[in-house]
């Protein structure tokens, strides 16, 4: 019972992160791992200094 609630707050909270544009570092991981296993992953400053370089590099892409 309490594992099923875990995992129904994880998912709320990957959800509401998903909603705020909050990347998600543990899903990066995965996907480096199954995609591309001979890459080494960026550490999770790295990451998320880059997901905020490609969210607020483009001027199109805010409305103001």
């Amino acid at each position: 019972m309490i594992e099923s609630i875990a995992r129904v707050a994880d998912r709320i909270a990957r959800i509401v992160r998903a909603v705020l544009g909050v990347p998600d570092y543990e899903a990066y991981l995965a996907h480096v791992a199954a995609s591309h296993p001979e890459r080494v992953p960026l550490t999770r400053e790295q990451f998320a200094w880059e997901s905020m370089q490609s969210r607020y590099s483009s001027p199109g892409s805010r409305c103001c």
